[in-house]
């Protein structure tokens, strides 16, 4: 056959393709050709590929050690898993993490020099960012400082964003007199101060915030009565809401509870608690607010057990332990034992691959 006379695949079949392939493929294919290094790199290929090729995975953080990564999905049933490490070229260590969105990733570190910064990276592409200082890190001799995170994405301005809650306190048996609020956008590499808090966020332990329908989530406690209540700030307009609280019967709201905590399961808001968990299955609507009993999970050794959502079920993961929760039959139907020799490694969360970048400039 002549060269005039090959067959030419069509480049929307190409793209088709492409958009099912895994984002460390693509990262290679970006070599074939100049023409499939813009394609790959254009942002409406990215936001299609991610919304069509999502694989998940966990991710483990180590003290003084490296990142490290474990995917949702394994066909064999009580396999042994073992994580992965996330190589970057960094200078980075003694990872924390705050929170995930689109594949991108936001850790606390540590620099050789033991100087402490925010990163802001993609696990997948091994791209990041060092964030700038912020005012919030500013330190007062006669107190301490407690600094909570949230990282998510505004879609009104094509931006992710940080943002962190800070305050001092002397005490821990004195509230905090001030809530200071912090937003870095990644789009314009800068920190604004914004209007401070009138919650009191010292109740929320410090979790990071949960990204939900463009807003970051977190507990926290309203007025002299102490109630508390589940906030929602917006990435786009920068301001705190309450959402209604799911009660466990008239008048008994479960945020009273010592042992709940926010998470996202599926992209739906939800409140996880050791036997059950309340999904908001319509956001904002008290009404949506649906218990689910997690049958058996006593009968199972997990130590402080984080939840996910996978593929219609829950997936529970504890210190060296994965089991998949089938919410239609109520029952664990599979598990696997994850084993490494680093005993101080500890699931914090996950993320999806893509091939968002965290360099908008």
């Amino acid at each position: 056959m002549a060269y005039e006379d090959t067959i030419r695949i069509p480049p929307e079949i190409i793209s088709n393709i492409l958009y099912r392939l895994p984002a460390k493929s693509l990262g290679r294919f970006r070599c074939v050709s100049k023409d499939w290094l813009s394609l790959i790199s254009e942002p409406q290929f990215i936001k299609t590929h991610q919304n069509t090729r999502n694989r998940s995975q966990l991710i483990f953080v180590s003290n003084h050690r490296p990142l490290y990564s474990l995917p949702f999905h394994h066909d064999e049933a009580e396999a042994v898993l073992e994580p992965t490490k996330i190589l970057l070229e960094s200078y980075h260590t003694d990872f924390n993490l705050h929170g995930s969105c689109n594949g991108l990733v936001l850790v606390s570190a540590r620099t050789f020099a033991s100087v402490h910064v925010l990163v802001v990276l993609n696990p997948t592409t091994k791209e990041f960012v060092e964030l700038p200082a912020s005012d919030y890190e500013m330190i007062n001799a006669s107190s301490e400082i407690e600094i909570m995170y949230g990282f998510g994405y505004d879609s009104l301005n094509d931006d992710y964003k940080v943002v962190t809650i800070s305050y001092f306190h002397y005490n821990y048996l004195i509230p905090p007199d001030d809530m200071a609020i912090h937003v870095y956008s990644l789009r314009t590499n800068t920190w604004r101060r914004v209007s401070d808090s009138p919650y009191d966020h010292s109740y929320g332990r410090n979790l990071p915030g949960v990204f939900v329908n463009g807003f970051l989530h977190w507990v926290a406690m309203k007025d002299s009565d102490h109630v508390p209540v589940i906030l929602a700030f917006s990435l786009a307009e920068e301001k705190f809401s309450e959402l209604p609280s799911p009660s466990l019967h008239e008048d008994v709201d479960i945020m009273y509870r010592n042992d709940c905590k926010l998470v996202v399961l599926g992209g739906k808001l939800a409140v996880f608690m050791e036997d059950e968990v309340w999904l908001m299955n319509e956001y904002g609507v008290r009404e949506s607010w649906t218990k689910i009993l997690v049958h058996g999970i006593h009968e199972i050794p997990m130590v402080e057990p984080m939840i996910f959502y996978d593929n219609g079920n829950f997936l529970l993961v504890g210190r060296d332990l994965m089991v998949i929760y089938d919410i239609k039959e109520r029952s664990f139907c599979k598990s696997g034992n994850v084993s490494w020799n680093m005993k101080d490694l500890k699931v914090r969360g996950s993320y999806v691959e893509s091939l968002v970048s965290p360099k908008f400039i």
